[in-house]
């Protein structure tokens, strides 16, 4: 690992990233042309925002000590790639958005996951440990979000 950032600014980021991908989604949902994929990406739109606002209320409540520790993180990818897609945008399926959901939410679980565990900090390390959980709580939701609008 290599590259260096606070968890004020790395937050930050993460915060830029979820508006992101929930534009992403918005972009996705108005060229689609299924209203069963467009329904699904308003609920993934829906579970971006929400998890910005989780984000957000760390950056609200975490201390100055906290939000200005170093930690360490690699992202095995570059982020623009996890926006890529080899589908056309009209033609997109939901399960293709459901592939798309889970490699945007096991980017984030895995670097939250990597951050606490490396970190030497138990503040630092708590603020990730929650982020991650929160994110895999928030996979399970959306999980039975989709399995219940499967079945309508």
């Amino acid at each position: 690992m290599n590259n260096f950032n606070n968890v004020h600014d790395f937050l930050k980021q993460n915060q830029k990233l979820h508006l992101r991908i929930a534009e992403f989604y918005r972009s996705l949902s108005m060229k689609a042309e299924s209203q069963r994929t467009k329904l699904l990406l308003d609920i993934l739109i829906k579970h971006e925002l929400e998890l910005l606002d989780f984000v957000s209320a760390y950056l609200d409540k975490a201390s100055d000590k906290t939000q200005e520790a170093f930690i360490q993180f690699d992202p095995e990818q570059n982020i623009d790639s996890l926006f890529s897609t080899d589908f056309n945008h009209a033609q997109v399926t939901s399960e293709q958005v459901e592939a798309l959901a889970g490699r945007f939410n096991q980017y984030l679980s895995d670097i939250y996951q990597g951050i606490a565990k490396s970190n030497e900090s138990q503040e630092v390390e708590k603020v990730f440990d929650n982020l991650h959980q929160h994110t895999e709580q928030k996979k399970k939701q959306l999980s039975i979000d989709i399995n219940e609008m499967n079945d309508i």
